[in-house]
């Protein structure tokens, strides 16, 4: 998701102030180097370009980046996890009714029975 080619950009917020330089990358993630503060990690996906200045441009204002800052790299899903096929599954349509049909049939079922 980030590029290793990112290390050094300057990296600036939306309304174009300075946030630093990127320190290092990881994951879906990178690290800013905050002069006269300490580093902080944000997420790749408020990056809006990569500009011919060689700036990291944020989709995020200088505001905003105080609501988005993290310690340290988030986790990344795993690729072959459960969650992640479970994800890229989708049911068709027919079993997407069939799936209802048990469902209301069960809920009636229950319903009956606490009479």
């Amino acid at each position: 998701m980030t590029s290793t080619d990112w290390i050094g950009k300057d990296v600036i917020a939306a309304d174009g102030e300075r946030l630093g330089r990127v320190k290092e990358v990881q994951g879906g993630y990178f690290a800013v180097d905050a002069p006269l503060a300490r580093h902080f990690w944000l997420s790749a996906i408020y990056v809006a370009t990569l500009s011919r200045f060689d700036e990291l441009r944020l989709t995020l204002s200088s505001r905003e980046i105080e609501d988005h800052k993290l310690d340290k790299p988030g986790l990344e899903p795993a690729q072959d996890s459960d969650a992640a096929r479970a994800a890229d599954s989708l049911l068709s349509d027919e079993q997407a009714l069939a799936q209802r049909e048990r469902m209301e049939r069960d809920l009636l079922g229950q319903g009956r029975q606490r009479r």
